[in-house]
């Protein structure tokens, strides 16, 4: 028993709950789940979750991992924020990754087109109001035990979620890239020290996109990041192949004094596994 316990994931001890505060509201009661990626956006499949820290080469971990026969889920916020501040956007995140899809699909499948890019229309603001809110969920469920605490850096992004479009315009930045693999990353917080520059980020990253929310003016992101405005009309991908070494987490190279801290309980990796 005891060589069976130690090869379990430590996911396993931050899913289990009913009750808490909603990591976007800060109301107490019953929690819902809510699929990382959402529904719609992606093929459901049956998955796997682990900490990142059990899978940092993101190879098949040595670890068994909290299993779902039909997504990754986490049971961190209410039915309200859950139907409403996420599930009226949600659309939004499903529309582009089909759309995008398809055009990534035809772009390796046909090679003939005269640029290494392709666009698609979007609503940048619902769009990015739908993934911080599942960047905020995406998580233990032991930050729902006790309310939550103020903070410079999640209060405003609870806000935009909540409705408030102008809630991040002087805190926040948020970029975008290709995400060319099967497994998801949600890491709710983490930083990283470049030279002296220090940033606290927040990374959701699911085919075919990575979507990462900065501190204003500070942001560390890959060289084939884009950034998004809340008033764009369009999505802007790169899709050669110069930029996918760094496509993944943690996006840009660490050599010298570069440093990333993270907490394991907030990063989590999901795989797809057979049922």
């Amino acid at each position: 028993m005891g060589d069976f316990a130690k090869s379990l994931s430590e996911r396993s001890k931050h899913t289990k709950i009913t009750t808490g505060h909603c990591l976007i509201c800060g109301i107490y009661g019953t929690l819902s789940q809510d699929h990382v990626p959402p529904q719609g956006s992606i093929t459901v499949t049956a998955v796997e979750q682990v900490h990142l820290t059990e899978a940092f080469d993101l190879q098949r971990p040595k670890v068994q991992g909290v299993r779902s026969p039909n997504g990754s889920k986490f049971r961190t916020i209410c039915r309200n924020c859950n139907m409403t501040a996420l599930g009226q956007s949600d659309g939004e995140i499903a529309e582009v990754c089909k759309s995008l899809t398809l055009k990534i699909n035809h772009f390796f499948k046909y090679a003939n087109s005269p640029v290494s890019s392709v666009c698609n229309p979007v609503n940048a603001l619902k769009y990015a109001r739908a993934m911080v809110g599942h960047v905020l969920s995406a998580t233990s469920v032991t930050e729902c035990v006790k309310p939550g605490q103020p903070t410079p850096y999640f209060d405003p992004l609870k806000k935009f979620v909540l409705g408030d479009d102008h809630a991040m315009s002087d805190t926040h930045d948020i970029f975008y890239w290709f995400f060319p693999h099967r497994y998801h990353q949600s890491i709710k917080l983490f930083s990283v020290k470049n030279g002296q520059n220090m940033c606290c980020m927040s990374l959701l990253s699911f085919f075919p996109l990575a979507f990462l929310v900065t501190e204003k003016d500070k942001g560390i992101y890959p060289a084939g990041a884009v950034k998004l405005e809340l008033t764009d009309k369009s999505l802007f991908l790169d899709l050669s192949g110069r930029n996918v070494r760094f496509s993944s987490f943690p996006a840009v190279e660490l050599q010298g004094d570069q440093i990333v801290a993270l907490t394991a309980q907030m990063s989590i990796v999901s795989y797809p596994i057979k049922k």
